[in-house]
């Protein structure tokens, strides 16, 4: 479904994204809620080939590669140390002077474009949703755009924008932790989508005799019978387990 190319060296290579969003889960939610596990499960985790620093005063961006001994000012781009070497020695001569950015400075100020060092195929009529990595935002000094890539047939730099958030202190992008989860998505689907109208039934006189019926065995019977938490979450991993043997 979905193939890396790294030409980066170093950092972690792609994987799955975990049910436990890294280990960032609370352990209840990752016992008992499977929405969250599901959510948390869905994709693979994209990691950053090399460490840096990025510092924003609210106009300026100063960068660093070296554990903040050298500051450099982001005037426009830089690229990743070898990149440019390497590239043109490797690509064809109409490619060779088109190397990827490592970071892009953008027009807003507090805004710069992050190259994960990855390019990325997906099989015919998939996209892949960039986004952070599920349920773990715990970052406050950035944030990272979403954002869906037709990757069956735009063949290109894997990057994102990241929002500062933080002025006047060092912002660390450390290779260890998931920078983006990447997510397929059917673009039949997301086209059907787009065009769908979802109706809107208003009040609760407006839910039907089967409705009613679905919301007593989805809540009250499990409220009457619940024995212990996480009654849905083992159900549907029995029910997964089922489907599979099936």
């Amino acid at each position: 479904m979905i193939t890396f190319y790294s030409l980066v060296s170093g950092g972690f290579a792609p994987r799955r994204a975990s049910k436990s969003s890294n280990g960032t889960l609370p352990t209840d939610a990752y016992r008992y809620c499977e929405p969250l596990r599901k959510a948390s499960a869905f994709g693979w985790y994209v990691y950053l080939p090399m460490e840096f620093w990025l510092i924003w005063d609210g106009s300026e961006i100063n960068w660093t590669i070296d554990g903040g001994d050298n500051w450099f000012p982001l005037a426009t781009a830089i690229q990743y140390p070898g990149m440019r070497r390497a590239f043109a020695e490797n690509a064809p001569e109409n490619c060779r002077d088109y190397s990827p950015p490592f970071l892009l400075r953008a027009a807003e100020n507090d805004v710069v474009q992050v190259w994960t060092g990855l390019m990325v195929r997906t099989d015919p009529g998939y996209a892949v949703l960039a986004r952070p990595p599920a349920n773990s935002s715990w970052r406050t000094d950035y944030t990272a755009y979403e954002g869906v890539v037709e990757t069956d047939r735009w063949f290109g730099p894997l990057f994102t924008a990241v929002r500062l958030r933080k002025t006047n202190s060092p912002i660390v992008f450390r290779t260890v932790e998931p920078f983006l989860q990447l997510q397929p998505l059917p673009l039949d689907h997301m086209v059907t989508v787009s065009k769908t109208d979802a109706p809107l039934y208003d009040g609760v006189a407006a839910l039907s005799a089967d409705d009613w019926e679905d919301y007593g065995d989805t809540v009250v019977r499990r409220m009457e019978t619940r024995k212990k938490l996480g009654e849905y979450a083992v159900e549907t991993r029995k029910r997964k387990k089922t489907d599979a043997v099936a």
